[in-house]
């Protein structure tokens, strides 16, 4: 004996198909939108003698595009920087192995030199395994700025570039001993006591973008931490962003603040606490800094 199918059930059985074949579809689209490489350019007029190319990866979380990250390297060759910054966050936390990012900077030093900075995660990651990440990241070639600076000449131009991964104190994040806050007033105070061009790798850029907490001047700042708030919905912008909450309003781009132009990227990683990122591609920065024509810095 046949059954027929009710109205009810048909209707039932429709909905679950139409279901399952719109997830597939946003799973298919957010996968292939993530493995797809978007490039934000910038150009920032300063006191520079001779245009120098800055390119600024953030936020890798071990991702990889194509084999060994064969494809990011390429795009970023195609860019022909003068320095290359990373960022933070370029690991994860629970990781054992990390050969994605220290075979990443291994080949991108053969385009230009590499400066490193420490995101939380970095931190974490040596809190956990009671290791310390800098004989790794130096081995593989980069320079690492960990509460320290390097003084450098490109083209002519003499530039300070430092590593900060402090949250400035601002309150009801971590708690910071006195010794630690002393520590990092000094590398502070030292660092703004120059006459160059001063470059900052500071991961979390909630002192730069969203609170005035900063006390000293820096000329440029390189962030990212808030992944360009993980999805990004048409008509309503960015959802959530780490430390700041619900509908983000800075999350990417350049921002002029009172002590420090920032730069926010949205990173490369393609998932949060195991989200996909949506409408929000892995990012590859590029700043250029030309010569004001009365050789004065912006402000």
């Amino acid at each position: 004996m046949i059954r027929k199918c009710s109205g009810s059930m048909i209707k039932v059985c429709v909905l679950i198909v139409i279901f399952i074949v719109t997830i597939s579809g946003l799973y298919l689209l957010t996968h292939i939108t993530n493995q797809e490489l978007a490039l934000s350019s910038y150009k920032i007029e300063t006191s520079v003698k001779a245009p120098i190319r800055i390119l600024q990866l953030s936020d890798l979380h071990c991702s990889e595009f194509d084999e060994k990250n064969t494809r990011l390297i390429e795009f970023v060759k195609e860019q022909s920087p003068d320095i290359i910054l990373m960022t933070g966050d370029m690991i994860n936390r629970d990781e054992d192995d990390i050969s994605v990012a220290t075979n990443l900077i291994s080949s991108l030093t053969e385009i230009a030199p590499v400066y490193y900075g420490h995101g939380n995660h970095e931190y974490q990651w040596m809190e956990r395994t009671g290791k310390d990440l800098r004989q790794e990241i130096t081995d593989a070639g980069a320079v690492l700025l960990d509460n320290n600076y390097v003084d450098i000449e490109i083209k002519g131009n003499k530039l300070r570039i430092g590593g900060y991964m402090g949250y400035y104190r601002i309150p009801w994040m971590f708690e910071r001993t006195e010794e630690e806050k002393k520590e990092e007033y000094s590398f502070f105070d030292d660092f703004e006591n120059t006459d160059r061009y001063k470059i900052l790798i500071n991961h979390i850029p909630t002192q730069w973008v969203d609170w005035d907490y900063t006390q000293h001047p820096v000329d440029l700042v390189f962030s990212g931490h808030y992944h360009g708030g993980q999805w990004v919905l048409p008509g309503i912008g960015a959802v959530y962003a780490p430390y700041i909450g619900f509908n983000p309003p800075n999350v990417k781009g350049v921002f002029h603040g009172k002590y420090a132009t920032c730069i926010l990227s949205t990173g490369l990683g393609s998932e949060h606490w195991y989200l996909p990122r949506i409408n929000n591609p892995p990012e590859v920065v590029v700043v250029d800094l030309v010569p004001n024509k009365d050789g004065e810095k912006d402000e």
